[in-house]
């Protein structure tokens, strides 16, 4: 994961889902980019398809996740939902 969102020519789009939950959250997209150049991935689940829970923290040091969906052979990443991590996780 590190390697793809850190490759300058990947894209990274987000859901409209994700998207929402960015403004909800107040949480920067490149706050969520630059984590996922940098993440622990926590989970990785097949269900439509496949999909990574990536983990880090914001500028601030605030925890952030994602789940994501890594297209490698296209170079791209689709965030699907973002969140920010309950002290105490």
């Amino acid at each position: 994961m590190r390697a793809l969102a850190s490759n300058q020519r990947t894209r990274i789009r987000y859901t409209k889902h994700a998207e929402d939950q960015l403004i909800e959250r107040d949480i920067a997209k490149i706050d969520i980019e630059n984590m996922l150049r940098r993440c622990r991935v926590t989970l990785v689940e097949q269900k439509q398809e496949l999909t990574w829970r990536a983990e880090g923290t914001d500028i601030d040091g605030r925890k952030i996740a994602a789940v994501v969906v890594a297209e490698e052979d296209v170079l791209k990443v689709k965030v699907v939902t973002v969140w920010a991590v309950k002290k105490g996780r």
